[in-house]
């Protein structure tokens, strides 16, 4: 086994900057199309049986596309339900930096009908938010683009809720993607109370969010790396953000965990960022993505 770390820091839960970086060597169809300028961005109106209504999904194309080859897809996964746009644009800043030709992707950011977490709720037939990505958006948007249909071909990238989306995408379906980065991800709703099964708010939220508790066993991010970690490989497919804050001690727990389980990944903990698209940590995490 071979160790690459590369650290400014002392230890975990500490508010120094750190920067660690690890790897260990071991039926769906469009109802409306148009294109929504003057920023590039398409938008299409699909309709899926996943969520409560017609959805979105929203394209940004390199400006040049060649005949005849097929690009990678970094799906860009939304924070906060359809046109809500409190915490930022995250397909508006990969076209303010210019990513799409830069990296010569296609960018894609998926709508939802509600305030997402990527997983399929065992009760409610409307927030079936994982079967809605993978059933009704990856193939729209593998009919409509020319793509790169395999897991090369995918990626990942969110924060808050999304970025628990990005990480458990990936690991429940390490077949079909190939990386995923998250910026300071809904981490709590893991760690803040991982042996307090009386917690009654806690379970709540969970049974909210999840159903219940479960279903929320399925998605829970600890519990995948524990059991489909290994599935990733020898090289690092996951990107996590940490920052100051009240979920940095239970960003450490992830990422002390995916340590202990010898999981490739990059690992970053950073000073307090305001919890959106545009506070600069996008870049960083898009070359990560984009690294062959």
């Amino acid at each position: 086994m071979q160790r690459n770390v590369r650290i400014l820091t002392n230890d975990f839960g500490t508010e120094l900057l750190k920067v660690i970086t690890i790897t260990f060597v071991c039926s769906i169809f469009a109802i409306h199309s148009f294109s929504q300028n003057p920023d590039k961005i398409r938008l299409h109106k699909i309709y899926s049986p996943f969520q409560k209504d017609s959805t979105t999904v929203r394209v940004l194309l390199p400006d040049n596309i060649e005949p005849g080859k097929n690009y990678r897809v970094l799906y860009v996964l939304p924070v906060r339900e359809e046109f809500n746009r409190k915490s930022g644009d995250g397909l508006a800043e990969i076209l303010k930096y210019g990513f799409h030709n830069e990296h010569n992707l296609i960018y894609v950011a998926p709508g939802y009908t509600h305030l997402p977490w990527y997983a399929d709720h065992s009760v409610d037939s409307t927030r079936q938010d994982e079967s809605h990505l993978l059933q009704t958006v990856i193939p729209f948007v593998d009919r409509k683009y020319p793509t790169l249909k395999s897991k090369e071909g995918r990626l990942l990238l969110g924060f808050s809720k999304s970025g628990w989306g990005a990480l458990t995408l990936l690991l429940r379906n390490p077949e079909l993607f190939h990386k995923a980065a998250g910026w300071d991800i809904g981490i709590r709703m893991d760690t803040n109370h991982m042996e307090d099964k009386e917690n009654v708010e806690w379970i709540k939220a969970i049974e909210h969010t999840f159903g219940d508790l479960n279903n929320f066993e399925k998605y829970r991010v600890s519990t995948l790396l524990k059991k489909n970690g290994k599935k990733l490989g020898d090289t690092a497919r996951i990107f996590y953000y940490n920052r100051e804050g009240n979920r940095g001690q239970g960003g450490a727990v992830i990422h002390g965990l995916m340590v202990e389980l010898e999981i490739p990944h990059k690992y970053v903990y950073e000073p307090f960022r305001k919890h959106r698209w545009d506070t600069g940590w996008l870049p960083e995490a898009v070359h990560f993505l984009v690294e062959e």
